[in-house]
């Protein structure tokens, strides 16, 4: 198996076996669509952002949100962002620039004076891992 970032249609590698498999760092849409014998690895990252690490951040932080006990205008706020932000990484092709906006608004309410204690830290520095390029947590 190798790693391939170019024009796949320049490329093809069969193996022992007879399959052919192609990695490709960005995919957009099935290439394999109706083959046989026929492996397709695509990563779903998108300008560092890996959706399904976002859903499950989205879904942590509405998890938590009970427990950071937040006056009920920032707890309706708070869940109303995580369920943007899963909502759009589950779409098919997810905004970055949304997901970078909702996940600032997140950190700021996790690092306001309305939360206390290490919870509201370790999702804040959850947020900044699955959301590169956000102000530190």
């Amino acid at each position: 198996m190798e790693h391939y970032d170019g024009d796949i249609s320049a490329y093809e590698r069969r193996n022992a076996g007879g399959n052919t498999t192609f990695n490709i760092g960005e995919n957009t849409g099935n290439i394999a669509a109706n083959s046989r014998d026929f492996t397709m690895n695509a990563t779903t990252y998108k300008d560092g952002i890996d959706p399904a690490a976002v859903v499950m951040l989205a879904r942590a932080l509405r998890q938590a949100a009970p427990v950071l006990e937040l006056p009920e205008d920032d707890a309706l706020e708070f869940t109303q962002l995580a369920t943007r932000l899963e909502t759009e990484a589950a779409h098919g092709s997810p905004d970055p620039s949304r997901l970078q906006r909702w996940g600032s608004s997140i950190i700021g309410i996790l690092n306001s004076p309305v939360v206390s204690g290490a919870l509201g830290s370790v999702l804040a520095a959850y947020t900044g891992t699955v959301l590169p390029g956000l102000p530190p947590a």
